[in-house]
């Protein structure tokens, strides 16, 4: 499917000649014969058609491919045009000399050959009188950072972030003296930890765009230095160097083509690292410099100079004009080689560089990528916004309260005035500094380095899983998106391409019609039975046999089916070599491949072609026609024709195409037709791929008319073709699903997952779809290149896959993130607000409550481990359950597991255990003294901080579902290292070490060492606990049980299941839509609607036609013939 822009047509001439008449009003290119050009061989469609493929003779470029023994025109009665066959495309639309020459005149980018210092002259101004060289050299770096800008450069990205900057505020402000209320480590080393993971993370990511930078920059090539090419590397590369590539080479640049091995310097490039299309396309060099440039000792003394446009990103457009020897001669796409697409088919060829480097169409293409983010990320960006402005509103009720404490205290107690020489006011204000950043850590930054990981042990699961390894191509699964994992679990729509994805993309031919008779597979035959073998070209890979059909070719009397293969071996743009006396066919289209190779295997092998003939092998009989032109397939005509003159001397005009278009041009409707139509209904109900044949003798006197009058000719030909074509009849060719797609898809469906496949027959389709950028990208590596595999989030083997990565991995990873984030802000604010009760009775002072190694340490170490074991283990059902049971998919869809609604109830819930572990220990340490009390601060901090630790452990405890050995060890390690560093921090020898850093010494041993005060803390535990675990045990058990005896006291009941019908589309109805085979390279959609019903839907363009999938319509999938 083409994705570039509308093309400028250009046409390759050898020198000045007369411009042609403009066209015609009526032409709109979608007539089948067009007025010949007056060019010579080499003349193209615009960039996207290419009207032959020649392998003619030509001096200086070796032989052709094979001796012809038969010439057209057996008494040489015609002679042979000597510029080859027309492009009725190019002709179409083809622009005067004149024209182009006016638009050379605006034309900013001009390359001369060999000469490196006429090109290094061209300057351009970049700032005031700061000017630098125009053109670029071929060196690419993608990477962000070097040695000197990481450090700088990394921070500064990351301060970026709006929760950074919000970490760095307040520890500016904890660096103020006059403000400051907990020790600069407890935010300090949570931030340093942060940055360093983060700046790890970018550093590792760079490093591997350095190692890509430098693999690309120091690739091999052939430089044309003085009077030899010497072997350089790709940043040596400049304009107007001239490359000598060969066959597999990847072009290094963009270059005009100058010549090539191949006859008429034909160049066949795949550009499936571009565009993703894996057929080959045809680029020429201007016959000039094909004639020219025959030697090294040639090419060295070449001067020409190239004007064209600036460089862009349109990738399927270029203009311009090359300027040698005191002639003009314009340049199309159709002489570009372009950057990153790879030489095939062509042993030697040679080209000059135009655009270089980030100049390249390609680098031109790579525009900035737009960071996705999942609806969870966006609603956690509220969130931070909500409790910062909630933290802001509950230090200025405090401040309030602070202001109001300390004003009733002045007037209680006036004769202590002195001690209060700031106002009122003031004291207030830098109280609510105080009080921000006691309770900053209400947005913990851990929460943030945590996430990082969850994350990226997510992706590294969906890698590691060998259920989604392809072993046939060596595709496992891979998350090149490490940030989407959750966004997998709430998909609700899923719009696909068909061919390669829903489809295997290996055509075969399957089923044909010829005068209104079906003729299909017979049943499978025995190994050693070969129906093929008086056939020496039959290829052995063809599964289609039918002996009706294949004794009726061979006995060679019914001229239908004579021409009938004859056209399918005729009209067609597939090229051909031999490899160890095989012949090989390079077919532009899957399409093109599958009909020409049944074609050979019937007797009709097409053997060979050069500029103007095409050779072929007619049961036996060797026959050359001559082809007088071709009629490229667009979106708009819909078909492909082929003129050609049979070597008795009669002209013939082979159509195939749309059945839409045929039908249009018949010149009657028999019994034949209507028979064909209804074999074509039939096929499409199978879901095949199918195309009309059709043909027409061409009188001599009409074809004579026609390439004399130009474009009024080439109308009054189509009106008559429109009347005079024959139909010959059907193919049917069918591209098998993927294994267990149907499957897949009715478990997505029962998933509540909408499934649309996308279609299309214009190029534009490809930038609608494009432009329309999905939440998440699933690209599958398969036959169709790795262009969408590039451009993914997540990469399969195969469509099947889909399922579990959806179901299973989308599913766990967002239930992990979702469950992460509710027992995240559950345990924070279960131990952070303390802190704002325990400022009701300090007298608002911002004082802390905890050990500031407390607060330092809780978020990193005594509650981590838990936390993170659910980020990146937790299961509510195992995958086997995920997929039979694909209704739990609903949570994610729904927004169920995490929204506004579960945030308010996980920060009740922290409320609610907060006020739990502050009030009853205050209760019942009121009124104590003596050893076992805790009456003082720090023991009741101890008491305070180890009740809420004990209790959010008991939390996860009740809402892990996954037990394993390793939950066991992260709840021990948890509980282990708060024991140990407790004991660290409020240690002696720290205390002689720093008094004010370690203030608690042994606030620990006094606590643990008292029964009644650890009493106090399993009461507080409990209280935390068992309504909890009520609500989420015993009362569901209880009403399960309960729904249970109710049921058996009712008896047993009939179970009524809902027969849900499902739509059925006849194919032989009125508003049957074609389903055809697009069988030409360039400008058809590889999108094909087959069977379902097609709809349009708001938003898309009116070239794409989206497809719903109804899964349980399981009637075309129920035999692999139906499997499209």
């Amino acid at each position: 499917m083409g994705t570039g822009p509308a093309q400028t047509p250009r046409s390759t001439r050898a020198g000045p000649e007369p411009s042609p008449a403009p066209p015609g009003p009526g032409d709109t290119g979608d007539s089948d014969l067009t007025q010949e050009g007056s060019g010579p061989a080499g003349i193209r469609g615009g960039g996207e058609k290419v009207i032959r493929a020649g392998m003619g003779h030509s001096p200086g470029r070796g032989a052709p491919q094979r001796r012809h023994r038969a010439q057209p025109g057996g008494a040489g009665k015609y002679e042979r045009r000597p510029e080859g066959p027309t492009s009725m495309g190019s002709l179409a639309q083809r622009e005067d000399l004149q024209d182009d020459e006016d638009k050379n005149s605006a034309f900013t980018w001009e390359v001369q050959a060999n000469n490196r210092a006429y090109n290094g002259q061209f300057k351009e101004k970049v700032f005031l009188c700061w000017q630098k060289k125009k053109y670029k050299t071929n060196v690419i770096r993608t990477a962000k950072y070097n040695f000197f800008s990481f450090l700088p450069l990394n921070l500064y990205e990351q301060l970026h972030r709006v929760s950074n900057l919000y970490f760095l505020l307040i520890i500016i402000l904890q660096s103020i003296p006059d403000i400051s209320t907990l020790p600069w480590f407890s935010l300090g080393a949570p931030m340093v930890c942060l940055l360093f993971i983060r700046a790890t993370r970018d550093l590792v990511d760079d490093i591997g765009r350095h190692k890509s930078d430098r693999t690309i920059n120091n690739r091999p090539c052939q430089i044309l230095m003085g009077k030899s090419f010497k072997r350089k590397k790709w940043q040596n590369l400049c304009v107007g160097d001239v490359v000598c590539l060969h066959k597999d080479n990847i072009v290094p640049a963009d270059m005009l083509l100058l010549a090539s091995t191949e006859p008429s310097s034909l160049c066949y490039v795949e550009t499936v690292d571009i565009d993703g299309e894996t057929n080959l396309k045809f680029r020429q060099a201007l016959m000039v410099t094909h004639k020219e440039l025959t030697s090294v000792k040639k090419m060295a003394s070449f001067q020409g100079t190239v004007t064209c446009e600036a460089p862009n990103s349109r990738l399927h457009h270029f203009v311009g004009c090359l300027e040698w020897n005191d002639k003009k001669y314009s340049l199309d796409i159709g002489n570009l080689l372009l950057r990153g697409c790879r030489i095939r088919n062509t042993d030697t060829c040679y080209g000059m560089v135009i655009y270089a480097g980030f100049d390249t169409k390609i680098m031109k293409n790579c525009g900035k990528i737009h960071l996705k983010r999942t609806k969870l990320d966006l609603l956690m960006n509220k969130l931070v916004v909500v409790i910062f402005i909630s933290v802001v509103l509950i230090c200025l009720v405090l401040a309030f309260s602070f202001g109001f404490s300390v004003k009733e205290f002045k007037g209680q107690h006036y004769y202590l005035s002195g001690l209060h020489a700031s106002s009122v006011a003031a004291e207030a204000f830098f109280i609510f500094w105080g009080f921000l950043i006691l309770l900053s850590v209400t947005i913990p930054m851990s929460m943030f380095i945590l996430s990082e990981f969850i994350y990226l042990g997510n992706s590294v699961f969906i890698n590691w899983d060998v259920q989604m390894y392809y072993q046939p191509q060596d595709v496992p699964a891979k998350a090149r998106s490490t940030s989407l994992n959750d966004h997998l679990g709430q998909v609700e729509y899923i719009f696909s391409d068909k061919t390669g994805t829903l489809t295997q993309n290996i055509l075969t031919f399957n089923k044909c019609c010829i005068n209104g008779r079906i003729y299909g597979p017979a049943a499978p035959r025995r190994p050693q039975e070969d129906p093929y073998l008086w056939n020496k070209f039959a290829d052995g890979k063809l599964l289609f046999h039918n002996a009706a059909l294949l004794n009726l070719v061979r006995s060679n009397r019914d001229a239908a089916v004579r021409e009938f293969w004859r056209l399918l071996a005729i009209c067609h743009t597939v090229m051909v070599r031999e490899s160890r006396h095989q012949l090989l066919y390079q077919a532009a289209s899957p399409d093109e491949g599958a009909l020409v190779t049944a074609a050979r295997n019937f007797g009709y092998v097409f053997l060979s072609r050069t500029q103007d003939t095409i050779t072929i092998v007619e049961l036996g009989e060797e026959r050359v026609y001559q082809v007088l032109a071709i009629m490229d397939f667009n979106s708009m005509r819909k078909r492909m024709s082929v003129l050609v003159r049979k070597p008795e001397g009669t002209i013939c005009l082979y159509t195939k195409g749309a059945d839409t278009v045929i039908f249009q041009r018949l010149h009657r409707r028999g019994a034949t037709e209507f028979a064909t139509e209804a074999a074509l209904a039939a096929f499409a109900q199978e879901t095949l791929r199918t195309l009309c044949l059709a043909y027409r003798e061409v009188a001599e006197d009409i074809y004579e008319d026609w390439r004399q009058r130009h474009q009024e000719a080439s109308l009054l030909l189509q009106n008559r073709a429109q009347a005079l074509q024959q139909l010959l009849g059907a193919t049917a060719i069918e591209d098998r699903l993927q294994d267990s797609v149907p499957e897949t898809i009715k478990c997505l469906k029962k998933s509540n997952i909408k499934i649309w496949v996308l279609t299309g027959d214009k190029q534009e389709t490809a930038v609608n779809v494009g432009f329309a950028s999905a939440d998440v990208g699933v690209g599958l590596a398969g036959q169709e290149g790795m262009q969408a595999v590039q451009n993914s989030d997540f990469v399969l083997g195969q469509f099947c896959f889909l399922q579990r990565l959806l179901l299973v991995h989308g599913r766990w990873s967002y239930v992990r993130i979702c469950k992460f984030l509710r027992y995240f802000f559950y345990k924070t604010m279960a131990s952070m607000m303390v802190q704002v009760w325990f400022a009701c009775y300090n007298g608002f002072t911002a004082q802390p409550l905890y050990e500031g190694w407390f607060l330092a340490l809780f978020n990193l170490l005594y509650s981590t481990l838990p936390v993170l074991y659910i980020g990146l283990f937790e299961q509510d059902v195992s995958a086997e359950q995920s997929l039979e049971q694909p209704e739990l998919y609903l949570a994610g869809q729904k927004d169920e597991l995490f929204n506004y609604w579960v945030f308010v109830q996980a920060i009740a819930h922290g409320v609610a255990t907060s006020l739990v572990n502050f009030f009853m220990t205050l209760w019942i340490s009121r009124d104590t003294a003596g050893p076992a009390s805790f009456s003082d601060h720090q023991s009741f901090a101890v008491v305070v901080a180890l009740s809420g630790l004990l209790s959010i452990t008991m939390e996860v405890i009740l809402i892990i579902k996954y037990w394993t050995v390793l939950c066991v060890v992260t709840i021990v390690l948890s509980l282990g290292f708060y024991a140990i560093m407790t004991t660290i921090t409020q240690s002696l020898w720290l205390f002689r070490v720093s008094p004010k850093t370690f203030p608690f010494l042994y606030a620990d041993r006094s606590v643990l060492s008292s029964p009644s005060i650890l009493l106090v803390v399993l009461l507080s535990v409990s209280i935390n606990t068992f309504p909890v675990l009520a609500l989420r045990v015993i009362f569901p058990a209880l009403k399960k049980l309960l729904a249970k005896e109710e049921k058996v006291e009712e008896g047993p009941s009939e179970e009524i299941f809902a027969v849900e019908p499902l739509p059925h589309l006849y194919r032989e109805s009125r508003a049957r839509r074609s389903s055809y085979a697009f069988s030409h390279r360039e400008g058809y959609a590889d999108l094909i609607t087959q069977g379902t019903i097609l709809r349009r839907g708001p938003g898309v363009s009116s070239d794409i036609a989206s497809e719903s999938i109804d899964p349980s319509d399981e009637e075309a999938f129920s035999s692999p013939k139906e499997s499209h």
